[in-house]
């Protein structure tokens, strides 16, 4: 439950204007959350050391994760 809550709160801070683009969490959290236990799992849950592992491996990211990444970006 632990690390459910804090990937929520990963996916939080890259998607704070996703309902702008049309995206809710809940499918920002199914596109990316595979990912960060696959490629990130040691550092679950610190959400900033999650977030900075993912940048790192944007190459290995999903497809709908790598797009979730790239909108932030462009946010900032």
């Amino acid at each position: 439950m632990k690390m459910k809550f804090a990937f929520f709160l990963i996916v939080a801070s890259l998607s704070v204007p996703a309902a702008a683009l049309g995206q809710t969490r809940e499918q920002e959290e199914q596109a990316c959350q595979d990912d960060a236990f696959r490629l990130c799992p040691d550092e679950i849950p610190d959400e900033a050391q999650v977030a900075r592992c993912m940048a790192r491996q944007k190459s290995k990211l999903s497809a709908a994760c790598r797009a979730i990444f790239a909108q932030s970006s462009r946010r900032r």
